[in-house]
């Protein structure tokens, strides 16, 4: 059949060849046409031809899957080891995995009764060593209880997935936020240094009014208009006790004033924070938290609040220490 098919269309090329030569010239009609032997050969050599084709078409199909399925089995493989040691690892680290020891002389499965499991040298070299080296969950588990650390890192890799840069490359951005961060801090921070030098000083100057001789004759004398005690004509006779029942008549409405006073605002303090309201503190890192996102529009928003409402720490000489001044490792984490 296949030879009878092949042989009708080429007697039909041979037809069409007979009628475009019939056409071009009279000497063509002349030749002779191929014999039945000749156009037998000709269809054989074609099927051959044919057939040596489609196999190697078939080998080379063969070979190619035989390669995909090698390839297959070697990432199953491949997984399956990875798989094994995932689960190696969360058997070594997780307590519920750990191969229990009974103690000698105990009795049941109590606490008491199996060996204290310690970690391996394998295990403890793995341990995290710097907050970069934590995942994204644990990183966004701190980040919810209000870690400063977790949000900075955060940030960090916004800043590296925005911009396309490295992790220390990110901190030359930071280093540009922390500057808009910390632009107003010294008129931020003033009420509480003013609190502070008042409170040391208050304290400083009532103890002396209560208690120091020559302060407290002088201003009992010429401010608070009270002549020293019956019977006493200088003030070195009487004893530092003495003095401060003396010099209490006069100090304790002013001291008591102002501890009312100071209990007043605390109270209204609370009272404000029951109602969810902010104190001045909560207000002004709020502000300077939508001044840096403002400023940095690019990034995610969230993420630069949640870092920006945090003061920097402040040694005993009240200048502050920047996050621009710690390097890479950033402030202390408590790793």
């Amino acid at each position: 059949r296949y030879i009878s098919g092949t042989g009708n269309d080429y007697m039909g090329s041979l037809g069409s060849r007979r009628v475009s030569l019939g056409t071009s010239s009279a000497s063509s009609e002349s030749k002779a046409l191929p014999s039945a032997a000749e156009l037998a050969k000709v269809l054989m050599s074609e099927s051959k031809a044919s057939e040596d084709s489609e196999r190697r078409e078939l080998l080379q199909n063969q070979e190619r899957a035989n390669k995909e399925r090698d390839e297959l089995r070697r990432q199953v493989a491949e997984l399956t080891a990875d798989v094994h040691q995932l689960v190696k690892q969360l058997h070594a680290e997780g307590v519920g995995y750990r191969e229990r020891v009974q103690r000698d002389g105990h009795r049941g499965l109590g606490a008491n009764a199996r060996s204290a499991w310690r970690p391996t040298l394998e295990i403890a070299a793995r341990q995290p060593a710097h907050v970069s080296e934590l995942g994204h969950e644990s990183l966004a588990e701190l980040a919810m209880q209000g870690n400063h650390n977790a949000h900075r890192e955060r940030l960090i890799r916004e800043i590296m997935c925005v911009d396309d840069c490295s992790w220390e490359e990110a901190h030359e951005v930071l280093a540009e936020m922390d500057c808009e961060k910390e632009k107003w801090y010294w008129a931020e921070s003033a009420p509480y240094r003013i609190g502070i030098a008042g409170a040391i000083t208050t304290g400083v100057f009532a103890t002396l009014l209560v208690f120091c001789k020559p302060i407290a004759v002088w201003y009992g004398i010429n401010v608070a208009g009270e002549d020293l005690p019956e019977g006493v004509k200088d003030i070195n006779e009487m004893t530092t006790n003495q003095v401060g029942t003396w010099t209490w008549s006069w100090m304790e409405p002013m001291i008591g004033t102002a501890s009312f006073v100071l209990l007043c605002c605390q109270f209204t303090r609370a009272q404000v924070l029951k109602m969810n309201m902010k104190p001045y503190g909560e207000y002004m890192l709020q502000w300077r938290a939508n001044r840096v996102a403002d400023r940095f529009p690019q990034y995610d928003r969230s993420m630069i609040r949640s870092w920006a409402k945090h003061m920097p720490r402040a040694g005993i000489t009240f200048i502050p220490v920047y996050e621009r001044q710690v390097g890479l490792k950033g402030p202390t984490s408590g790793l």
